[in-house]
Protein backbone atom coordinates (compact mmCIF):
# COMPACT_ATOMS: atom_id res chain seq x y z
CA UNK A 1 0.00 0.00 0.00
CA UNK A 2 2.84 2.36 0.86
CA UNK A 3 4.46 1.73 -2.52
CA UNK A 4 1.16 2.50 -4.26
CA UNK A 5 0.86 5.80 -2.39
CA UNK A 6 4.45 6.71 -3.28
CA UNK A 7 3.63 6.01 -6.93
CA UNK A 8 0.59 8.28 -6.70
CA UNK A 9 2.73 11.03 -5.15
CA UNK A 10 5.39 10.67 -7.84
CA UNK A 11 2.88 10.85 -10.66
CA UNK A 12 1.08 13.77 -9.07
CA UNK A 13 4.24 15.86 -8.88
CA UNK A 14 4.88 15.29 -12.60
CA UNK A 15 1.50 16.14 -14.02
CA UNK A 16 -1.83 15.95 -12.22
CA UNK A 17 -4.12 15.57 -15.23
CA UNK A 18 -1.85 13.02 -16.86
CA UNK A 19 -1.67 10.95 -13.69
CA UNK A 20 -5.40 11.22 -13.12
CA UNK A 21 -6.03 9.59 -16.46
CA UNK A 22 -3.15 7.12 -16.53
CA UNK A 23 -3.71 5.67 -13.06
CA UNK A 24 -7.03 4.16 -14.07
CA UNK A 25 -7.88 1.63 -16.67
CA UNK A 26 -11.21 3.23 -17.48
CA UNK A 27 -12.92 1.04 -20.04
CA UNK A 28 -15.82 3.43 -20.56
CA UNK A 29 -15.73 7.18 -20.13
CA UNK A 30 -17.28 10.42 -21.33
CA UNK A 31 -16.85 10.77 -25.08
CA UNK A 32 -16.74 7.01 -25.77
CA UNK A 33 -19.29 5.20 -27.96
CA UNK A 34 -22.13 3.87 -25.81
CA UNK A 35 -22.18 0.07 -25.37
CA UNK A 36 -25.32 -1.77 -26.49
CA UNK A 37 -28.31 -2.35 -24.25
CA UNK A 38 -28.71 -5.96 -23.10
CA UNK A 39 -32.04 -6.38 -21.34
CA UNK A 40 -33.75 -9.67 -20.56
CA UNK A 41 -37.12 -8.10 -19.79
CA UNK A 42 -38.81 -4.73 -20.20
CA UNK A 43 -41.28 -4.39 -17.35
CA UNK A 44 -42.56 -0.86 -17.85
CA UNK A 45 -42.91 1.60 -20.72
CA UNK A 46 -41.79 1.30 -24.33
CA UNK A 47 -38.81 -1.05 -24.92
CA UNK A 48 -35.61 0.49 -26.28
CA UNK A 49 -33.74 -1.79 -28.69
CA UNK A 50 -30.84 0.50 -29.56
CA UNK A 51 -29.68 4.11 -29.50
CA UNK A 52 -30.89 6.08 -32.49
CA UNK A 53 -28.57 8.58 -34.15
CA UNK A 54 -29.11 12.19 -33.13
CA UNK A 55 -31.18 11.35 -30.05
CA UNK A 56 -30.54 11.81 -26.33
CA UNK A 57 -31.02 9.00 -23.80
CA UNK A 58 -30.89 9.27 -20.01
CA UNK A 59 -30.14 5.90 -18.42
CA UNK A 60 -30.56 5.38 -14.70
CA UNK A 61 -29.05 2.33 -12.99
CA UNK A 62 -30.77 1.02 -9.87
CA UNK A 63 -31.65 -2.11 -7.88
CA UNK A 64 -34.60 -3.22 -5.77
CA UNK A 65 -32.44 -3.31 -2.62
CA UNK A 66 -31.10 0.23 -3.15
CA UNK A 67 -33.08 2.55 -0.86
CA UNK A 68 -31.59 5.81 -2.27
CA UNK A 69 -32.40 4.59 -5.78
CA UNK A 70 -36.08 4.12 -4.95
CA UNK A 71 -36.19 7.39 -3.02
CA UNK A 72 -34.97 9.30 -6.09
CA UNK A 73 -37.38 7.66 -8.53
CA UNK A 74 -40.12 10.33 -8.17
CA UNK A 75 -37.59 13.02 -9.15
CA UNK A 76 -36.37 10.93 -12.06
CA UNK A 77 -40.00 10.56 -13.15
CA UNK A 78 -40.43 14.35 -12.95
CA UNK A 79 -37.35 14.78 -15.15
CA UNK A 80 -38.74 12.27 -17.63
CA UNK A 81 -41.93 14.30 -17.94
CA UNK A 82 -40.06 17.62 -18.05
CA UNK A 83 -37.92 16.49 -21.00
CA UNK A 84 -40.31 13.98 -22.56
CA UNK A 85 -40.14 15.60 -26.00
CA UNK A 86 -36.38 16.11 -25.92
CA UNK A 87 -34.88 12.95 -24.38
CA UNK A 88 -35.74 9.31 -23.74
CA UNK A 89 -35.57 8.18 -20.13
CA UNK A 90 -35.02 4.59 -19.08
CA UNK A 91 -33.98 2.79 -15.94
CA UNK A 92 -32.13 -0.53 -15.85
CA UNK A 93 -32.15 -2.84 -12.84
CA UNK A 94 -28.56 -4.03 -12.23
CA UNK A 95 -26.57 -5.70 -9.44
CA UNK A 96 -29.63 -7.80 -8.66
CA UNK A 97 -29.43 -11.27 -7.13
CA UNK A 98 -29.97 -14.02 -9.70
CA UNK A 99 -32.58 -15.52 -7.40
CA UNK A 100 -34.83 -12.45 -7.65
CA UNK A 101 -37.58 -13.28 -10.15
CA UNK A 102 -38.68 -10.80 -12.80
CA UNK A 103 -42.18 -10.83 -11.32
CA UNK A 104 -40.87 -9.52 -7.99
CA UNK A 105 -39.03 -6.62 -9.63
CA UNK A 106 -42.14 -5.79 -11.65
CA UNK A 107 -44.27 -5.86 -8.51
CA UNK A 108 -42.02 -3.26 -6.88
CA UNK A 109 -42.13 -1.08 -10.01
CA UNK A 110 -45.93 -1.38 -10.25
CA UNK A 111 -46.28 -0.40 -6.59
CA UNK A 112 -44.46 2.86 -7.35
CA UNK A 113 -47.06 3.85 -9.93
CA UNK A 114 -46.47 7.30 -11.44
CA UNK A 115 -43.34 7.65 -9.32
CA UNK A 116 -41.63 5.33 -11.81
CA UNK A 117 -43.34 6.54 -14.95
CA UNK A 118 -40.70 5.73 -17.59
CA UNK A 119 -39.23 2.77 -19.44
CA UNK A 120 -37.76 0.14 -17.11
CA UNK A 121 -35.78 -2.98 -17.91
CA UNK A 122 -33.80 -5.71 -16.17
CA UNK A 123 -30.25 -6.38 -17.34
CA UNK A 124 -29.32 -9.62 -19.08
CA UNK A 125 -26.53 -11.80 -17.63
CA UNK A 126 -24.89 -8.92 -15.75
CA UNK A 127 -24.00 -7.29 -19.09
CA UNK A 128 -24.99 -3.76 -18.06
CA UNK A 129 -23.25 -4.09 -14.69
CA UNK A 130 -19.97 -5.19 -16.25
CA UNK A 131 -19.96 -3.23 -19.52
CA UNK A 132 -21.46 0.02 -18.25
CA UNK A 133 -21.16 0.52 -14.48
CA UNK A 134 -18.05 -1.50 -13.58
CA UNK A 135 -15.86 -0.67 -16.56
CA UNK A 136 -16.59 3.06 -16.17
CA UNK A 137 -15.52 2.90 -12.50
CA UNK A 138 -19.01 4.02 -11.50
CA UNK A 139 -18.89 2.53 -8.04
CA UNK A 140 -22.32 2.41 -6.52
CA UNK A 141 -25.88 3.24 -7.49
CA UNK A 142 -27.97 5.25 -8.21
CA UNK A 143 -25.94 6.38 -11.19
CA UNK A 144 -26.87 7.98 -14.50
CA UNK A 145 -25.39 7.86 -17.99
CA UNK A 146 -26.49 10.36 -20.62
CA UNK A 147 -26.02 9.22 -24.21
CA UNK A 148 -26.04 11.87 -26.94
CA UNK A 149 -25.85 10.84 -30.58
CA UNK A 150 -24.55 7.40 -29.67
CA UNK A 151 -21.77 8.60 -27.35
CA UNK A 152 -21.48 8.93 -23.59
CA UNK A 153 -22.02 12.62 -22.80
CA UNK A 154 -21.98 12.36 -19.02
CA UNK A 155 -21.73 9.90 -16.10
CA UNK A 156 -22.72 10.87 -12.57
CA UNK A 157 -25.18 11.10 -9.71
CA UNK A 158 -28.86 11.76 -10.52
CA UNK A 159 -28.82 15.02 -8.54
CA UNK A 160 -26.79 16.67 -11.31
CA UNK A 161 -28.69 15.22 -14.27
CA UNK A 162 -31.14 18.11 -14.71
CA UNK A 163 -28.46 20.80 -15.04
CA UNK A 164 -26.30 18.62 -17.30
CA UNK A 165 -29.22 17.79 -19.57
CA UNK A 166 -30.12 21.48 -19.82
CA UNK A 167 -26.60 22.30 -21.01
CA UNK A 168 -26.64 19.44 -23.52
CA UNK A 169 -29.94 20.65 -24.97
CA UNK A 170 -28.69 24.25 -25.06
CA UNK A 171 -25.54 23.02 -26.83
CA UNK A 172 -23.34 24.57 -24.13
CA UNK A 173 -22.17 21.23 -22.74
CA UNK A 174 -18.43 20.60 -23.01
CA UNK A 175 -17.79 16.84 -22.77
CA UNK A 176 -14.01 17.28 -22.82
CA UNK A 177 -14.12 19.39 -19.66
CA UNK A 178 -16.64 17.00 -18.09
CA UNK A 179 -14.25 14.12 -18.75
CA UNK A 180 -11.34 15.95 -17.14
CA UNK A 181 -13.48 16.72 -14.08
CA UNK A 182 -14.60 13.10 -13.84
CA UNK A 183 -11.03 11.84 -14.12
CA UNK A 184 -10.12 14.30 -11.38
CA UNK A 185 -12.90 12.90 -9.18
CA UNK A 186 -11.77 9.33 -9.80
CA UNK A 187 -8.19 10.27 -9.03
CA UNK A 188 -9.13 11.97 -5.78
CA UNK A 189 -11.35 9.06 -4.80
CA UNK A 190 -8.51 6.63 -5.39
CA UNK A 191 -6.06 8.90 -3.62
CA UNK A 192 -8.45 9.01 -0.66
CA UNK A 193 -8.51 5.21 -0.48
CA UNK A 194 -4.76 4.79 -0.95
CA UNK A 195 -3.81 7.48 1.54
CA UNK A 196 -6.29 6.40 4.24
CA UNK A 197 -4.34 3.31 5.27
CA UNK A 198 -1.00 5.11 5.00
CA UNK A 199 -2.25 7.95 7.21
CA UNK A 200 -3.80 5.57 9.76
CA UNK A 201 -0.63 3.50 10.05
CA UNK A 202 1.53 6.57 10.55
CA UNK A 203 -0.59 8.25 13.22
CA UNK A 204 -1.47 5.22 15.34
CA UNK A 205 0.59 2.90 17.51
CA UNK A 206 -0.05 -0.42 19.22
CA UNK A 207 -0.69 -0.17 22.95
CA UNK A 208 -0.12 -3.53 24.58
CA UNK A 209 -1.66 -4.63 27.85
CA UNK A 210 0.73 -7.32 29.05
CA UNK A 211 -1.41 -8.28 32.03
CA UNK A 212 -4.51 -8.92 29.96
CA UNK A 213 -2.59 -10.08 26.91
CA UNK A 214 -4.50 -7.60 24.73
CA UNK A 215 -3.62 -4.67 22.52
CA UNK A 216 -5.28 -1.74 20.80
CA UNK A 217 -4.39 0.98 18.28
CA UNK A 218 -4.12 4.42 19.81
CA UNK A 219 -3.57 7.75 18.09
CA UNK A 220 -0.30 9.58 18.63
CA UNK A 221 -0.27 13.10 20.09
CA UNK A 222 -2.11 15.86 18.18
CA UNK A 223 1.17 17.68 17.47
CA UNK A 224 2.66 14.49 16.01
CA UNK A 225 -0.47 13.90 13.92
CA UNK A 226 -0.09 17.37 12.42
CA UNK A 227 3.58 16.76 11.62
CA UNK A 228 2.69 13.54 9.76
CA UNK A 229 -0.09 15.27 7.85
CA UNK A 230 2.13 18.23 6.95
CA UNK A 231 4.72 15.83 5.52
CA UNK A 232 2.17 13.99 3.40
CA UNK A 233 0.44 17.18 2.22
CA UNK A 234 3.79 18.70 1.28
CA UNK A 235 4.20 15.94 -1.32
CA UNK A 236 0.55 15.92 -2.45
CA UNK A 237 -1.19 19.26 -1.69
CA UNK A 238 -4.62 17.91 -2.70
CA UNK A 239 -4.56 15.56 0.28
CA UNK A 240 -5.18 18.57 2.50
CA UNK A 241 -8.89 18.76 1.72
CA UNK A 242 -9.75 15.08 1.32
CA UNK A 243 -12.22 13.81 3.95
CA UNK A 244 -9.64 11.55 5.66
CA UNK A 245 -7.25 14.43 6.18
CA UNK A 246 -9.92 16.93 7.21
CA UNK A 247 -11.19 14.39 9.75
CA UNK A 248 -7.69 14.12 11.27
CA UNK A 249 -6.37 17.66 10.86
CA UNK A 250 -9.33 19.56 12.30
CA UNK A 251 -9.59 17.69 15.65
CA UNK A 252 -5.81 17.81 16.10
CA UNK A 253 -5.91 21.58 15.62
CA UNK A 254 -8.88 21.88 17.99
CA UNK A 255 -6.73 20.30 20.67
CA UNK A 256 -3.58 22.32 19.98
CA UNK A 257 -4.68 25.69 18.58
CA UNK A 258 -8.43 26.40 18.26
CA UNK A 259 -7.93 29.53 16.18
CA UNK A 260 -5.80 27.63 13.68
CA UNK A 261 -8.58 25.04 13.65
CA UNK A 262 -11.05 27.80 12.81
CA UNK A 263 -8.85 29.17 10.02
CA UNK A 264 -8.34 25.67 8.59
CA UNK A 265 -12.08 24.92 8.66
CA UNK A 266 -12.82 28.20 6.89
CA UNK A 267 -10.27 27.23 4.25
CA UNK A 268 -11.91 23.82 3.86
CA UNK A 269 -15.30 25.46 3.32
CA UNK A 270 -13.94 27.98 0.83
CA UNK A 271 -11.85 25.56 -1.22
CA UNK A 272 -13.46 23.91 -4.21
CA UNK A 273 -12.30 20.45 -5.18
CA UNK A 274 -13.80 17.95 -7.57
CA UNK A 275 -14.27 15.48 -4.72
CA UNK A 276 -17.98 14.83 -4.78
CA UNK A 277 -18.83 15.19 -1.08
CA UNK A 278 -17.54 18.30 0.72
CA UNK A 279 -16.72 17.42 4.36
CA UNK A 280 -19.06 19.94 5.98
CA UNK A 281 -20.72 17.48 8.32
CA UNK A 282 -17.36 15.92 9.16
CA UNK A 283 -16.36 19.27 10.64
CA UNK A 284 -19.64 19.41 12.58
CA UNK A 285 -19.08 15.88 13.88
CA UNK A 286 -15.61 16.74 15.18
CA UNK A 287 -16.96 19.81 16.98
CA UNK A 288 -19.72 17.70 18.54
CA UNK A 289 -17.28 14.98 19.60
CA UNK A 290 -14.97 17.46 21.32
CA UNK A 291 -17.53 19.83 22.85
CA UNK A 292 -17.44 18.00 26.23
CA UNK A 293 -13.68 17.46 26.19
CA UNK A 294 -12.28 20.82 25.11
CA UNK A 295 -12.91 24.51 25.61
CA UNK A 296 -14.14 25.37 22.13
CA UNK A 297 -14.47 29.07 21.24
CA UNK A 298 -17.80 30.54 20.22
CA UNK A 299 -16.70 31.26 16.65
CA UNK A 300 -16.04 27.56 16.01
CA UNK A 301 -19.55 26.62 17.15
CA UNK A 302 -20.92 29.30 14.81
CA UNK A 303 -18.76 27.86 12.05
CA UNK A 304 -20.34 24.47 12.79
CA UNK A 305 -23.76 26.01 12.26
CA UNK A 306 -22.59 27.48 8.95
CA UNK A 307 -21.37 24.02 7.92
CA UNK A 308 -24.84 22.65 8.60
CA UNK A 309 -26.38 25.34 6.40
CA UNK A 310 -23.82 24.68 3.68
CA UNK A 311 -24.79 21.01 3.69
CA UNK A 312 -28.49 21.85 3.46
CA UNK A 313 -27.87 24.30 0.61
CA UNK A 314 -25.88 21.67 -1.27
CA UNK A 315 -28.64 19.06 -1.36
CA UNK A 316 -30.91 19.43 -4.42
CA UNK A 317 -33.41 16.95 -2.89
CA UNK A 318 -33.58 18.01 0.77
CA UNK A 319 -36.70 15.98 1.48
CA UNK A 320 -34.71 12.81 0.78
CA UNK A 321 -31.72 13.67 2.91
CA UNK A 322 -30.89 14.69 6.45
CA UNK A 323 -32.31 18.18 6.37
CA UNK A 324 -34.39 18.05 9.55
CA UNK A 325 -31.65 16.41 11.63
CA UNK A 326 -29.10 18.85 10.21
CA UNK A 327 -31.25 21.80 11.30
CA UNK A 328 -31.31 20.26 14.79
CA UNK A 329 -27.53 19.95 14.78
CA UNK A 330 -27.37 23.58 13.66
CA UNK A 331 -29.55 24.50 16.65
CA UNK A 332 -27.14 22.66 18.94
CA UNK A 333 -24.17 24.55 17.48
CA UNK A 334 -25.88 27.91 18.03
CA UNK A 335 -26.90 26.88 21.54
CA UNK A 336 -23.30 25.99 22.41
CA UNK A 337 -22.26 29.35 20.96
CA UNK A 338 -24.66 31.02 23.41
CA UNK A 339 -27.02 32.25 20.70
CA UNK A 340 -30.43 31.08 21.92
CA UNK A 341 -32.28 33.12 19.30
CA UNK A 342 -30.49 31.45 16.37
CA UNK A 343 -30.86 28.06 18.07
CA UNK A 344 -34.64 28.52 18.37
CA UNK A 345 -34.81 29.64 14.76
CA UNK A 346 -33.02 26.46 13.61
CA UNK A 347 -35.33 24.27 15.73
CA UNK A 348 -38.33 25.95 14.12
CA UNK A 349 -36.88 25.35 10.66
CA UNK A 350 -36.57 21.66 11.47
CA UNK A 351 -40.22 21.55 12.55
CA UNK A 352 -41.40 23.54 9.52
CA UNK A 353 -39.47 21.28 7.21
CA UNK A 354 -41.07 18.14 8.66
CA UNK A 355 -44.52 19.72 8.40
CA UNK A 356 -44.05 20.52 4.71
CA UNK A 357 -42.60 17.07 4.09
CA UNK A 358 -45.59 15.36 5.76
CA UNK A 359 -48.07 17.43 3.75
CA UNK A 360 -46.26 16.60 0.52
CA UNK A 361 -46.24 12.89 1.39
CA UNK A 362 -49.98 12.87 2.08
CA UNK A 363 -50.95 14.62 -1.16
Amino acid sequence: MKQKLQLLIFLFTINFNLSAQSLFNIGLNIGDPAPPLKVKAWINGKPIKNFEKGKIYVIDFWATWCVPCLALMPHYSELAHKYQDKATFLSIDIYEKESIPIAKVKKIVDSMGKRMDFTIGIEENKFMSKNWADTSKSYGIPNIFIVNDGRIAWIGHPKYADSVLTEILNKTWKPELAKLKRNDQLYLGNLQLESAEELYNRITRYKINMAGNTYERVTISPDSVLLVIDEMVKNVPNLKFLPNFVGRTFPALLQTNPQKAYAYAMEVMATHTNYDNPPYLSLVYQIEENSDKLHIPENIYRLGAECCQAWIDLDPYPELGMTSSTYKRMASMYSLAGDSSKAAEAVQKAKDFLTVKDKSRNQ
